[in-house]
């Protein structure tokens, strides 16, 4: 048997997950941990932080202190810290304080509030008609809020799965608009033709409902075998997406043509239409060259916010090249470094509320930041998202996921047969994409599924190669939600049984055929059959 298992260790009575390393390391979380715990007792009237999340804090912090909590050190800090293993870390808030140079000395006590904050996404008002002007009023909850009758509204940041009814009377009656993605009110009129930049008084916040169909769906009693999806905010990705392209410009800098941009917002949406099974289509609704004159990432991309129109659900921000070290995504614009395909399909994601997918190292036990291959969460090439990220995404069906826990939670084993996920594509194979076990008492889950039916030019991963996953329910969750880790791999033909935390899983058969490609025989797999057991 070879062995692929999470490092569990026990400190000052919590259970952590995923610390690895050796003796010298353990002992130095240890410390870091008795010195949270001694801050936090010396600490009254502030949120109650577990010790673990603590001493990731005050491993940040000396960072901070030393003046490289910057994009320069993030792997370091993201190992050495164990970031990774707390959500409040992990939800693309730390990653984009990171990156815009605002992880310093000077912005830390209000940066570490802010990570520590419930992180409901809100509607914010904004006094001019652009996404970087000052915010005038934010709300979080459903229901009617009023403004103040000279507050000026001109813009709204409107989050993924909300819609906003504009009213221009009081207690949401009058005039109305409804809105549910970022709108700028210099380009949006009343239902009666009137504009309604300065003239909002009162507006209601309400979900987006998803409509019924096969990719929504509830698990009931006598399913044990189903696999809920917890994700509230399936009307608002499921649906046209409209999307602006914002070219920016910089006197010396090379940017990609406003043509090349098109044509990779539409492959992207080709990508969506087939992942989606014709859910979601990306429609280019604008675009527009901006020019800056920063040469400061932070800065230029707060320029072009200032110039660009934004009334979209997706804005893409394509930069000059060296301007900025990295692509990033957050709220409803992605920043993209360069055209490639990967980097749209990643940073969409992010909006999309998918984490980097992440791999753990078979040999140390430790984690590798998005090292996981077979998703664009991660930072290799790749096909797909990850099975995981598909169903949370609204993409997969009841009937294409086998929940396993009634089956192997009390000795017993079960076979599982699975078909590759590919593009994920409409199939008429009855046979499911995945077997999921959930573990008791937790958030986890593990997914087991079968990437690709064949090797082809996009990444290493061989046909009918085996993926075990791991990612959280992520229930009630409204930021960037489902990070996975990718445990195990293993051919469809190998013999051995592989562990992933507690479940062993062993394939024991395959179906394939092959096909004349370029003068080369290329096996396809059409089914791999895994027995799992705990």
């Amino acid at each position: 048997m070879q062995k692929l298992s999470m490092t569990v260790v026990m400190l000052c009575g919590t259970l952590v997950s995923g610390c690895s390393g050796g003796e010298e390391e353990q002992s130095t979380l240890e410390q870091a941990v008795g010195s949270a715990i001694k801050a936090s007792v010396a600490s009254t009237g502030q949120a109650v932080v577990s010790p673990v999340l603590e001493a990731a804090l005050s491993c940040v912090e000396t960072y901070v202190n030393a003046g490289t909590c910057d994009w320069a050190h993030w792997s370091e800090m993201w190992e050495t810290c164990e970031t990774y293993e707390h959500p409040e870390l992990e939800d693309g808030v730390f990653l984009e304080a990171v990156q815009v140079e605002d992880c310093t000395v000077v912005n830390w006590s209000s940066l570490r509030a802010q990570l520590l904050a419930p992180r409901t996404p809100s509607v914010s008002v904004r006094d001019s008609c652009n996404g970087a002007s000052q915010m005038i009023y934010e709300a979080a909850s459903n229901g009617c809020h009023s403004l103040d009758a000279a507050a000026g509204a001109s813009f709204f940041d409107i989050p993924i799965g909300k819609s906003v009814t504009l009213h221009s009377g009081a207690n949401c009656t009058g005039d109305s608009v409804a809105v549910d993605a970022d709108t700028s009110l210099c380009e949006t009129s009343f239902d009666s033709g009137a504009s309604a930049n300065d003239n909002v008084r009162t507006f209601r916040i309400s979900d987006i409902e998803a409509p019924s169909s096969p990719y929504r769906y509830t698990c009931a009693d006598d399913e044990p075998t189903c696999v809920q999806n917890f994700n509230s905010r399936l009307g608002g990705i499921n649906k046209k997406l409209t999307v602006r392209a914002v070219r920016m410009t910089l006197a010396g800098r090379a940017t990609p043509s406003m043509d090349a941009i098109k044509r990779t917002i539409g492959n992207l949406s080709d990508h969506f239409s087939v992942a989606s099974r014709g859910q979601v289509r990306l429609d280019l609704i604008g675009s527009q060259t901006v020019t800056v004159t920063s040469q400061n990432c932070k800065i230029a991309k707060q320029q072009a916010r200032q110039r660009s129109n934004s009334n979209a659900d997706l804005t893409v921000y394509v930069l000059p090249g060296g301007m900025c070290d990295t692509s990033n995504g957050g709220g409803r614009s992605v920043y993209i470094k360069g055209n490639l395909f990967r980097d749209y399909a990643h940073e969409v994601g992010h909006v999309l509320g998918l984490g980097h997918g992440n791999r753990r190292d078979p040999t140390t036990g430790k984690q590798v930041r998005s090292a996981d291959s077979s998703t664009y969460m991660g930072k290799f090439a790749s096909d797909n998202y990850n099975l995981p990220q598909l169903h949370w995404l609204g993409w997969t069906k009841k009937e294409e996921l086998v929940k396993v826990n009634s089956a192997i939670d009390n000795g017993g084993s079960i076979d599982v047969t699975l078909r590759p996920v590919g593009s994920n594509a409409n199939s008429t194979s009855s046979l499911p994409l995945g077997a999921v076990w959930e573990d008791p008492g937790t958030e986890q889950r593990l997914f087991i599924a079968v990437p690709k039916a064949r090797t082809n030019n996009s990444n290493e991963i061989e046909g009918g190669t085996v993926f075990v996953y791991r990612g959280s329910k992520a229930v009630g969750c409204t930021g960037i939600c489902l990070g996975t880790l990718q445990l195990a791999r293993f051919s469809a033909k190998s013999n051995n049984e592989y562990e992933a935390t507690g479940i062993f899983v062993k394939p024991v058969a395959y179906t394939s055929h092959f096909v004349q490609e370029n003068g080369s025989r290329v096996e396809v797999f059409t089914s791999v059959t895994v027995r799992i057991r705990r």
